[in-house]
């Protein structure tokens, strides 16, 4: 019982900075606001992957590259070519980001005096085709009657090559910085400083295995507990005083994903997603990812009441699949980690939740 004060000021600490560091990096972080694609163009996408792939067969993989020449906002271009990627994946074919592709489709919004022109450009070796659809440039402005509750927003936070299982903020015992930002790798944890609204790197506790990290490994950390669970590995100490983290491997340590049971959304059984605070009216709140595979693009949404079945918010799209999803200590938020198609890279986000009006 005595360590209960010293937990409660530190979760107030971490949200305090956290909140501070947010108002002072939001010029700097990328803020994307939910944007929902509406049914006449999920219509349009459709019939134009028809046409690119009845013009791309026997073609398999393909690159996709969004150009934006209208009055269109920019807000949309990202949901349109991660829409148009989806529906080719249902065809068949797989994005990839390395050379060399079947095919290299350039996708541009042009429009003309009776709406939206979308433009397919497809280059397969020395072949050239040009497909097009037209889109109902009213689409956007007409009301939608089932207008979800909840607004997500997805702020993203850091992008490296390296594989992130799970990230937080802690404040910094040290007396030069105040805030530090923890990655959690397959085989290191990292600790970055926060100094002249930069990130330096501080330290790196390496993860000593006596086997291959497993393809599947997962890990989250848990800043109260003072630990970083892994599938088969487990890191002690104060995060905020980087230098008490010691890692070990470990023969038999409870899987981090098995910390959630199982829940099934619209019939099907889903083991990734975050239980957040009710909001906005609703009772629950859970956020899950799309139904795609790891060569996909996708996206996060919340569903509410009935055994998670009721859609409450749009989706939150993302450039490629997502690889972690947790909920936040306040449980107001989620981290989420995906990974970028076309670079690579893999990316951190916090995903929010406020109410639509």
């Amino acid at each position: 019982m005595r360590l209960l004060p010293r937990f409660f000021f530190l979760r107030v600490i971490i949200f305090l900075l956290s909140a501070v560091f947010f108002a002072n990096m939001a010029r700097s972080l990328a803020a994307q606001s939910v944007v929902q694609i509406p049914p006449e163009w999920e219509k349009a996408l459709s019939s134009l992957a028809v046409k690119i792939a009845a013009a791309s067969r026997p073609g398999k993989t393909f690159s996709l590259e969004a150009r934006n020449a209208s009055s269109l906002s920019a807000a949309y271009v990202l949901p349109i070519r991660l829409t148009l990627a989806a529906h080719l994946a249902s065809l068949g074919f797989k994005t990839t980001s390395r050379a060399p592709e079947d095919l290299q489709i350039q996708l541009t919004l042009s429009e003309s005096e009776a709406g939206y022109v979308w433009v397919a450009e497809i280059q397969r070796g020395d072949d050239h085709e040009v497909v097009m659809v037209s889109a109902d440039r009213d689409a956007i402005q007409k009301p939608n009657a089932m207008e979800p509750p909840l607004a997500l927003q997805r702020r993203s936070i850091w992008r490296q090559d390296a594989r992130i299982l799970d990230f937080v903020f802690v404040p910094y015992a040290g007396a030069d910085a105040v805030l530090m930002f923890v990655v959690l790798e397959p085989n290191r944890v990292v600790f970055y400083e926060q100094r002249n609204g930069g990130w330096g790197l501080s330290r790196a506790v390496a993860i000593p295995r006596s086997h291959p990290v497993p393809r599947d490994v997962r890990g989250q950390i848990d800043v109260l507990a003072g630990k970083a669970q892994l599938s088969d590995a487990e890191c002690t100490g104060q995060f905020e005083n980087p230098e008490t983290i010691t890692c070990a491997g470990t023969k038999a340590t409870q899987d981090a994903s098995s910390l959630l049971q199982p829940i099934v959304v619209q019939g099907r059984s889903v083991e990734s997603y975050a239980t957040l605070t009710p909001a906005c009216g609703l009772a629950s709140l859970t956020l899950i990812t799309g139904r795609g595979d790891w060569t996909e693009p996708d996206f996060v949404q919340a569903y509410g009441v009935r055994n998670q079945a009721e859609v409450v918010s749009q989706q939150v799209a993302l450039s490629g699949p997502v690889t972690e999803l947790w909920r936040e200590s306040d449980g107001k938020s989620a981290r989420v980690v995906s990974r970028d198609l076309q670079t690579g890279e893999y990316e951190a986000s916090i995903v929010s939740a406020s109410c639509g009006d």
